[in-house]
């Protein structure tokens, strides 16, 4: 079969691999849709953002890892008896698979599990010959994470599920109240679905910033009440924040950034009782003055998702109270998978906001 396999660093390949051969607990996907994730482009760098997130440690990839964890498909093949029933089923995978022992597991944090097995991350499965992700003809998958798609949902629309978890995991953390004034950093497809969940659970404004105007224009087409380009000389989400709080500020930051400086200001953003929920971890100094931690302002993390976030991400999609197409700005085949990445590492210049891989060859 077909795969476009990162062979090692910055070293990607479109190539003939053994089509899997199934293990118990297992199905095998005709692959239809595959999204293309940031952290794809950052394990093409070299980096292991899976493992920087979960394990707070830099861990170098293994070699020949299919890429992909953003994907859906037709259940062709089953491995035990009791899943032969999936066969023939449309269904979105949830693409992880924490090991069910150990004290995170057991505690109910599945999302810290590290020893979890991971689709299109090389993570968990030992050593192996080409490591399984969904940028291929063919992926196998965890037969108690695949989920049949309702008809309203499109494969397209299915490939954001995967982010929308994490999105939705993140808005977990902060717990949103009713009214609450919301800003997100960074208008990236997560960024972007934060922003539609914090209006689903009530905020009465929203604001997101970013430096491409592309994003911002499809963050207000989504329903984003306030859109600002930080690039833009003489304009601050700060100034913008204020004058439409009345110097109030407010209850929720999502940091989708990371840097010291967009930090400081998501501090700077809240009220005296806010929150901030840094979403992009790195691993450098921080500082910033200790008063804008005065009040009871705090800092969360959030990390991965839970296993219950995937049907509910659906159920969103369904109902429409999260859109996600006019974030697709790009489409290619597998076999032009190379392409692909070109245009994501260069989103800027190409105007790439989601790209999708038609895998059926």
């Amino acid at each position: 079969m077909k795969a476009l396999v990162l062979k090692s660093r910055e070293s990607l390949k479109v190539m003939d691999v053994p089509r899997p051969t199934l293990s118990t607990g297992h199905v095998l996907l005709k692959v239809s849709k595959c999204g293309l994730c940031g952290s794809d482009i950052r394990y093409f760098h070299g980096e292991n953002p899976w493992a920087k997130q979960t394990l707070q440690m830099n861990i170098p990839n293994p070699p020949n890892i299919i890429l992909g964890h953003e994907f859906i498909g037709e259940v062709v093949e089953a491995h035990d008896s009791t899943d032969k029933e999936l066969i023939g089923k449309r269904v979105a995978v949830q693409t992880w698979s924490a090991c069910g022992r150990c004290d995170s597991c057991r505690m109910g944090h599945e999302n810290f599990c590290k020893e979890t097995k991971h689709l299109g991350h090389g993570q968990g499965w030992g050593e192996m010959e080409f490591y399984p992700g969904g940028m291929a003809e063919y992926c196998p998958a965890f037969s108690n994470h695949v989920y049949e798609l309702p008809k309203n949902v499109t494969d397209e629309q299915a490939t954001f599920l995967d982010p929308l978890t994490a999105a939705l995991h993140a808005v977990d953390v902060a717990k949103p109240e009713v009214l609450n004034r919301v800003v997100v950093l960074g208008a990236g497809p997560i960024g972007i679905m934060i922003a539609q969940l914090s209006k689903v659970y009530g905020a009465s404004k929203t604001f997101i910033t970013d430096i491409a105007d592309d994003n911002l224009r499809v963050a207000r087409k989504l329903g984003i009440d306030h859109v600002l380009n930080v690039a833009d000389s003489g304009k601050t989400i700060t100034d913008l924040v204020m004058r439409e709080t009345k110097g109030l500020g407010v209850d929720r930051v999502f940091n989708t950034v990371g840097s010291q400086d967009s930090i400081i200001e998501s501090l700077a953003l809240l009220k005296s009782t806010g929150l901030v929920v840094l979403m992009a971890t790195k691993n450098e100094k921080i500082s910033f003055p200790a008063l804008l931690l005065s009040g009871e302002r705090t800092i969360k993390t959030s990390t991965n998702a839970m296993y219950t976030d995937f049907p509910r991400a659906i159920e969103l999609l369904a109902n429409g109270l999260v859109k996600v197409d006019p974030m697709i700005t790009h489409r290619f085949n597998l076999s032009d998978g190379v392409k692909a990445f070109e245009t994501a590492i260069n989103k800027a210049q190409n105007q790439a906001i989601k790209i999708v891989l038609d895998c059926e060859l």
